[in-house]
C-alpha cells in the first residue's frame, strides 16, 4: 500500500476479530517503530508484547476491574452532539469492555536519555509517539487494526506490576492490535489550508 494511502486511512481501530496474529506481522510492526526517529538518534524505546490469553486478561481485570464503573462517562459520550464524538466513545467504551479479546496488546514504553532517571520526559515522549505513529501506518499498510491508547493510566501501578516494567521506564502508549471487524474509513482532519502559515504566523 502506498504510504500516503496508508496515512489517509490509519484510523484508530477498536473493534478485533479473535483470528491471531502472526508473529512475522508483529515483527514488522516493532521493526516500523524501531524505524522512527528520537532524540540524539538515542532510540528510547522498549515494547512488550502481550500475546498470552491469561494475561491478556490479567491486564485487563488490573485496568478495567469494573466496567459498569465507566457507564456515566458512556452515557455523557452517547449524549454528545457531535457525531464523532458519539462514535469515539462507543468504540472507547467497546475496547475497554472487550481489551482481554483484542489478539495482542503492546506497551509502548520509554526512558530518559539519563539512565535511571525518568524525569526528562520530552526526550522519552519524542522517541514513543513517533514508534507508535509509525506503527499505525505500518498496522493500516498490512491490513491490521491498531488502536493507541492511554488506558494503562487507569491503573498505572498495576499495569507496572503485571508487567514487571523496571523503575526507570514508562509506560507511554498502550496498543491493541488485531484484523480489524470494521472497514476501514479515511480520518477526519482539518483542510491543511486552515492549519499551514508561511514565513510565520
Amino acid at each position: 500500500m502506498d504510504v500516503f494511502e496508508a496515512m489517509e486511512s490509519a484510523m484508530t481501530m477498536r473493534w478485533f476479530a479473535d483470528e491471531p496474529v502472526p508473529d512475522e506481522l508483529i515483527d514488522k510492526l516493532i521493526w516500523a517503530g524501531t524505524r522512527a526517529s528520537s532524540p540524539e538518534n538515542s532510540q528510547l524505546w522498549d515494547f512488550i508484547v502481550v500475546k498470552s490469553p491469561e494475561q491478556r486478561a490479567r491486564l485487563h481485570e488490573t485496568i478495567v476491574p469494573d466496567i459498569s464503573s465507566l457507564d456515566p462517562v458512556r452515557e455523557r459520550m452517547a449524549d454528545a452532539a457531535d457525531p464523532v464524538k458519539r462514535r469515539m466513545g462507543e468504540s472507547g467504551y467497546h475496547l475497554l469492555a472487550t481489551l482481554r479479546e483484542a489478539p495482542i496488546l503492546i506497551f509502548v514504553c520509554g526512558s530518559s536519555l539519563v539512565p535511571g532517571d525518568p524525569r526528562e520526559d520530552r526526550y522519552q515522549y519524542a522517541a514513543i509517539y513517533g514508534a507508535s505513529q509509525n506503527m499505525l501506518v505500518a498496522g493500516r499498510a498490512l491490513g491490521l487494526g491498531v488502536a493507541p491508547t492511554g488506558i494503562h493510566n487507569l491503573n498505572s501501578r498495576g499495569v507496572r506490576q503485571v508487567l514487571n516494567v523496571p523503575d526507570h521506564k514508562i509506560i507511554g502508549v498502550t496498543m491493541a492490535v488485531g484484523w480489524p471487524t470494521r472497514p476501514f474509513r479515511p480520518v477526519k482532519r482539518k483542510p491543511i489550508a486552515d492549519v499551514m502559515h508561511f514565513d510565520g504566523w
